[in-house]
């Protein structure tokens, strides 16, 4: 079951390359509306939750075996990242860089979650959903996709011409 999920997962962060393709570095950090994410805030969102899901306890960053500028607190949850204008975040990076910074944590987490190799019906540490590995797996193949699609949306609401994937 996980070489399935995680086959589709890395599947996922394929297509999610795409997102960033052509994406002005002026725009990574830019929100369409003020209720809305940025590329940057929706990358660092997927990165938070891959990293402590696979190579963390819990919601515990402090127990995450992974560090990076897009695993931070404010990415957890859609109201904790507008509580954070993006200018206070990381507009330093830019497309280039956040994409790779994101493949990056993909790669870390998967080998990690590799590595220990836990049973699908553990439930995972400190969640507070309750999930256990093998229903986290199959719901992150959706939040990928999900989140991908939000950054085409995003790039759209901004102007921006997309690639044609």
């Amino acid at each position: 079951m996980f070489e399935t999920c995680l086959k589709l997962l890395d599947l996922g962060y394929y297509e999610l390359k795409f997102a960033f393709v052509g994406l002005e570095d002026e725009n990574v950090w830019k929100r369409p509306a003020p209720e809305l994410l940025s590329v940057g805030e929706l990358a660092g969102h997927l990165a938070y939750w891959e990293a402590v899901r696979l190579a963390g306890e819990g919601d515990d960053l402090s127990k995450c075996l992974i560090r990076s500028p897009l695993i931070a607190q404010q990415f957890r949850y859609h109201t904790t990242t507008l509580a954070t204008t993006p200018s206070e975040q990381h507009p330093m990076m830019t497309a280039k860089q956040v994409c790779n910074e994101l493949l990056r944590v993909h790669k870390e987490a998967v080998a990690h979650f590799k590595e220990v190799n836990p049973d699908p019906a553990t439930r995972i540490p400190g969640c507070p959903t309750g999930f256990n590995y093998g229903e986290y797996l199959e719901y992150a193949v959706f939040h990928i996709a999900y989140h991908t699609g939000q950054m085409y949306s995003v790039r759209h609401l901004l102007g921006e011409e997309t690639p044609d994937n």
